[in-house]
Order: C-alpha cells, then sequence, then structure tokens
C-alpha cells in the first residue's frame, strides 16, 4: 500500500483506544506503520534501483523482528532523554511499547502483501516474490474509510481540519484523474466525502470517539475480504471458460476495485481480459541473445526483478537494439507510460549477438 493508507492504519489504530495504554503509543503506532519503508531510500539512486530494494530486506521475515526491536529502542531512549516527571498525566509503559510496536511494523507488510505490487516476505533468506491480488497498488476508498475513523474520533482541531480538506481535495484529484472512474464511482465518492462532512457536524459524545475508529477499522477488514473472494472468484470463473492455465490473476483496476483486468499465462502466451470482455493473446516465449543482453543491463536491474508477466519487443536502431519491456500486471503491449510496468533499455551493436 501507499504512504498515506499506511498511516492512516496507524492513526486510526491509535484512536480505537490504544494511544491511552502507554505514554508515546500513538507515536509508536505511526512510526511503525511506515519503519518498513526505509527502503524508500533507494529512490534516490534512480527509480530502478527503488525496483530493486523496495520491499525486500526490511519488509521480511527478518525484519519483522528486528525493525519493532529497534523502534522500542528509540522510544525508550527518547523517554529517558525526555526525563518526564512521575506524576504526568500518562505512563511510560514499556511492555504496552513493544506490543504496538510489533503490531505496527506487522500491519506494514500484511497490507502490501495485499495488493498487486508484491512482496518479498523471506528476505533476506529467499528473494521470491509474494501476492495477495486483492488490492490495487494505492487504493482511494481505504483511504476514505480510514479517514472517516480518524476524522470523526478526534477532537475539533482547525490546524488538522485543514490537514483533511488537502487530503479529501487531493484523494478527489486522484479519482478524477484515473481513467477508470466513471458517473456511478465519483457519485459514490463524493456521497461518502458529504457523509463524513455530516457526521462530523453532528458529532456529540466524546465517549464514542474510539467507536469510530473501531467501526472504521472493521469496514476496511470487511472491504478486503470482500475483495480477495471477488478476486478469486473471478479468476475461478475466467479459468473454467478456457483451458486451464499455468497461473491466472485478477488485476483490480485503480479505484474500480470490483473490476479486474485478467491475465492467463500458458506456456506459448498470455491471454489478457479487460473489464469489458474484450481479450487479445500475448506471445510468452524465452528471451533471445539481444533481449538477455538488455535484461542484463544495470539500468533495469531492478524492473527485471521485479516483473512478474513480462512482455518485450525488439527494435533495431542504428546503433544496435532498443528493447522494450511491460510487464503485463499493469500495461499491454505498445504503452509507453513509465509510472509503472514499462522499460526500455538500448543495447549496442555486437557481431555475436547479431548472429
Amino acid at each position: 500500500m501507499d504512504p498515506v493508507a499506511h498511516t492512516l492504519a496507524g492513526a486510526v489504530l491509535a484512536e480505537t483506544g490504544l494511544k491511552r495504554v502507554s505514554r508515546y503509543a500513538t507515536a509508536t503506532l505511526l512510526i511503525g506503520v511506515n519503519l518498513s519503508d526505509i527502503d524508500g531510500i533507494a529512490k534516490f539512486w534512480g527509480r530502478d534501483a527503488s525496483l530493486y530494494f523496495r520491499r525486500g530486506w526490511s519488509h521480511g521475515i527478518l525484519a519483522l523482528v528486528v525493525l519493532p526491536l529497534l523502534l522500542v529502542g528509540l522510544i525508550w531512549l527518547w523517554n529517558r532523554w525526555r526525563n518526564r516527571a512521575a506524576d504526568d498525566r500518562q505512563a511510560f509503559r514499556p511492555g504496552w511499547v513493544i506490543a504496538l510496536s510489533f503490531l505496527a511494523v506487522c500491519t506494514h507488510p500484511l497490507l502490501d502483501w495485499m495488493n498487486t505490487y508484491g512482496i518479498r516476505l523471506l528476505m533476506p533468506f529467499d528473494g521470491r516474490w509474494f501476492y495477495g491480488d486483492t488490492l490495487f497498488i494505492i487504493d482511494p476508498w481505504i483511504w476514505l474509510v480510514l479517514a472517516a475513523g480518524v476524522l470523526l474520533a478526534r477532537q475539533r482541531n482547525y490546524a488538522e481540519l485543514t490537514f483533511w480538506f488537502a487530503l479529501g481535495v487531493l484523494s478527489s484529484w486522484l479519482m478524477f484523474n484515473t481513467e477508470h472512474a466513471n458517473i456511478g464511482i465519483l457519485s459514490s465518492w463524493f456521497g461518502g466525502l458529504a457523509l463524513i462532512v455530516i457526521l462530523r457536524i453532528k458529532r456529540s459524545a466524546n465517549n464514542l470517539a474510539p467507536g469510530y475508529a473501531r467501526v472504521s477499522l472493521a469496514m476496511v477488514a470487511m472491504y478486503i475480504c470482500t475483495l480477495y473472494g471477488v478476486a478469486r472468484i473471478t479468476e475461478n470463473l475466467v479459468t473454467d471458460r478456457y483451458e486451464a492455465p499455468l497461473q491466472v490473476q485478477a488485476n483490480p483496476l485503480p479505484g474500480q476495485p470490483f473490476s479486474h483486468r485478467v491475465i492467463l499465462v500458458y506456456d506459448e502466451y498470455y491471454r489478457v481480459i479487460d473489464p469489458q470482455g474484450n481479450e487479445y493473446e500475448v506471445p510468452r516465449e524465452n528471451p533471445n541473445r539481444i533481449v538477455k543482453a538488455a535484461m542484463g543491463s544495470e539500468s533495469i536491474r531492478g524492473f527485471v526483478n521485479w516483473m512478474r508477466f513480462p512482455y518485450w519487443d525488439v527494435e533495431k536502431t542504428a546503433q544496435g537494439w532498443r528493447v522494450r519491456f511491460w510487464d503485463l500486471r499493469y500495461q499491454g503491449p505498445g504503452s509507453h507510460d513509465a509510472s509503472i510496468g514499462f522499460a526500455q533499455v538500448d543495447v549496442p551493436y555486437m557481431k555475436e549477438l547479431a548472429e
């Protein structure tokens, strides 16, 4: 999932009542749910370096032990440095901080596993990718429900309300700018925003505040479970119509999670079926010497390591060859959208490759 969803998940966990169990409980949850994304520093070395390092060591089983303990140590040192008075309104309870740290850190790879991008859960011992194939990388509906739980649970604060307004504008902009958002989806989206505003205005009893967060968390859990079931049913229904594939994947569309782009994998080709039922076949070949040379390029080693359903074409140029790669999870042949699922590399002419 994206950083916004992870942060909102930590915030809504805090508002369920967990923020009261210890001093720095909220900080522990907010930091913990994002700590696995420490590998995001690889972005400073370029997009491909990010693909190579992302969702690896910091998301693997070893990190699920090391990162919570590291976070507990940092929170404990911060508490010691602040040297709070014994009569502080909220005591520092190490046991609770340890529990919250493990809860927060483990929440991150669980949510990341649910989407189609994948996660290398067994790192550093095994680099295999695992996929939940349930959510798109960014799911604005999860933003909406989690933000509602936090906003309704917290006290009125105009600085926070400004933040929530900005988040609402950003998420609405994302919805408007996805080609898959039809009038029904947009109506549901703005209806949800309006409902949150009404509930916030009419909210009264403060003792109900944790209840809003708990309901929000329960709704997100039910939403994810429902989408998981729908995706598996979609895969089974499509598989029943065709010859049994080696693999099948139902890829949810951005902003439209109940619609899927389905990929069936066979020995010699892929069959791709769009949400409207249109389908086409894409050759599935072993790489020749030119493609192997391209795949060995340092400039796309991250993409090669990450791609799941690869397709490529080779274009002759004056200097050699240009090899374009697509990951069919996100793009079809012919698309040159560099946002995700596409890469290209120029291979200089060499006689041994041309033969």
